[in-house]
Formats: structure tokens, sequence, C-alpha cells
């Protein structure tokens, strides 16, 4: 974790967040929307495998992009008026950009890059 470890801690808070939110769903609504999150899941382990193994820039970009669109995507749904509706709006917003600034955060905070 000493190489990016904004990014890391970024992305393994993203993967605790979407597991907690599948088990809430299921446990509410049942198997009606697993298959969405199971592909949500999917999509973003191959963007986060992506950005790993080869460090890639438009992975970030694609990965911070779908932090940033659900975000917004969520406000204008039926279930952001609830109080986990906003946090999830929030998370969302948040994540995005520390995906996407990570390394200017990690330079502003002092943490060198050793890759």
């Amino acid at each position: 974790m000493k190489e990016r470890p904004v990014l890391i801690s970024a992305i393994f808070l993203t993967l605790i967040v979407e597991l907690i939110l599948m088990v809430l769903v299921y446990n509410k609504v049942g198997t009606e929307r697993l298959p969405s999150q199971i592909g949500r899941l999917i999509f973003q382990l191959i963007l986060i495998f992506w950005i790993l193994s080869s460090k890639s820039n438009v992975g970030l970009f694609l990965l911070a992009g779908y932090h940033i669109i659900s975000g917004l995507f969520g406000m204008y749904s039926k279930g952001s008026s609830a109080l986990l509706g906003q946090i999830l709006i929030c998370f969302h917003l948040i994540i995005g950009v520390l995906i996407y600034f990570h390394d200017w955060i990690e330079n502003k905070i002092g943490i060198k890059n050793v890759g």
C-alpha cells in the first residue's frame, strides 16, 4: 500500500461499500436487483484490475467517471430524498474526485509515489 495509498484506499472503500449495498439490497428486495448489482461490481473490478496492473490513466478516468455519473444520476432518482440515498450520492462524488485527483492529493499531503 506504499504505492498510491489514496487511490488504493478509495478503491478498497468502494469495494466494501459495494458489497455492503449488495447485501442490504438483497435482504430488502431479494434477487430482483442482484444481476444489475453483480454487473456493476464486475465492471468496477475490471477497471480496478486494469488500473492496478497497467497504471492506466484511461481506467482511472473511467472509474472516476463511473462514480461521478452514478452520483449525478442518484440526485434525480426516487431514493435520493432518503438519508442513505443522499449519503450514497455524496460517496460517489467524493470517491470519483479522490480517484481522479489521487496523484495531486498525495503530492499535497507529502506522499511520494514510488512508481
